[in-house]
């Protein structure tokens, strides 16, 4: 009697652990800077949704908008450490911690957007993607293109690279922004975004850079007088985790993940491809002024940067070689 017990015994704590192994859960926080009504706030609701309905609730996600998590450096080095499980971050705010990201700040890189999905959503963007191994994140996949343009308040309107010489515009504080604004002959002033709308506002600056959705989304449609498409970087985003907490997730659990969040990401680029057209057109029924300039000039004069920019960046360089292979240039 007592050796059968010690069976019926074993068998259930085997079958315990097995209902407690089934029942495991997963808890994903996830960052990103944006508003509550951006793409990125978008593809990780559609993220949310995806992995908990296809997870059957074994995964489950929390959206933090607006910086909660901290500005992207804070929010990056947060991931390193494995205390944020991920979130959205810029290219341009990874190149300070991925050398060879620096590629990704060039002006005019791409001909236009839909180029650089092209080449981002392919094979040479996932080898991308898999550089962050090396710095303690896991890269989802690239996420929106962020076609940035400038935004002037009057009486400074930019039509020409004539019109840009002394301009004061805020910039990403990032090299490839920096010195590509440098080379068009403006005065380019690195500010926090949380600042930027003061800003203009107060006339600290003349314009600043932007893309067409948040310059409506945060407003700024409201205080500059023009929008001049120089589309001068097309700003890549891209979805990382943890690769603390990736690792330590079963391998058909990270596949359900890695599947839900390129779904996601499609759905993201869709409704943000929407909100970059209706920013323009609120923006113009605001009556701000849409100014497209010939950018034969000023595409010449950015592009005098990138040797600055790539100066003691060889794996930025290879990449740049290798984009313009694939592209054709």
């Amino acid at each position: 009697m007592k050796f059968t017990k010690q069976i019926l015994g074993a068998a259930t704590a085997l079958m315990l652990a097995g209902v407690s192994a089934q029942a495991q859960t997963y808890t994903m926080t996830m960052g990103h800077v944006l508003s509550d009504q951006s793409p990125y706030q978008v593809t990780l609701n559609e993220f949310k949704r995806l992995i908990e309905e296809r997870s059957n609730g074994d995964v489950a996600v929390e959206v933090q908008c607006c910086a909660q998590a901290g500005n992207e450096t804070r929010a990056i080095q947060s991931m390193r450490t494995g205390i944020l499980t991920g979130g959205f971050v810029g290219g341009s705010t990874l190149e300070t911690v991925v050398p060879a990201y620096r590629v990704l700040s060039l002006p005019y890189l791409f001909d236009d957007k839909e180029q650089a999905y092209e080449i981002l959503q392919g094979d040479m963007g996932r080898e991308l993607l898999d550089l962050l191994d090396d710095y303690g994140m896991y890269g989802l996949g690239f996420g929106s293109i962020y076609e940035r343009s400038v935004a002037s308040k009057a009486p400074a309107r930019v039509a020409s690279v004539e019109d840009m010489q002394g301009l004061k515009i805020r910039v990403l504080p990032t090299p490839g922004f920096v010195e590509a604004y440098n080379a068009l002959g403006t005065q380019p002033t690195p500010m926090a975004y949380g600042e930027l709308f003061m800003a203009i506002q107060n006339n600290v600056v003349d314009a600043i850079e932007i893309s067409p959705d948040a310059l409506v989304a945060d407003r700024f449609h409201e205080v500059v007088s023009s929008y001049t498409m120089t589309k001068a970087h097309q700003s890549t985003t891209i979805l990382v985790v943890s690769k603390a907490w990736w690792d330590g997730v079963p391998a058909d659990v990270q596949e359900m993940i890695q599947t839900a969040a390129t779904d996601a990401i499609a759905v993201g680029i869709a409704a943000h491809d929407e909100l970059a057209a209706e920013g323009l057109e609120t923006a113009a029924a605001a009556g701000v002024e849409i100014i497209e300039p010939d950018l034969g000039p000023i595409m010449e004069k950015a592009k005098e940067s990138w040797n600055v920019i790539l100066t003691d960046q060889p794996e930025a360089r290879t990449y740049l070689e290798r984009f313009q292979a694939a592209i054709g240039n």
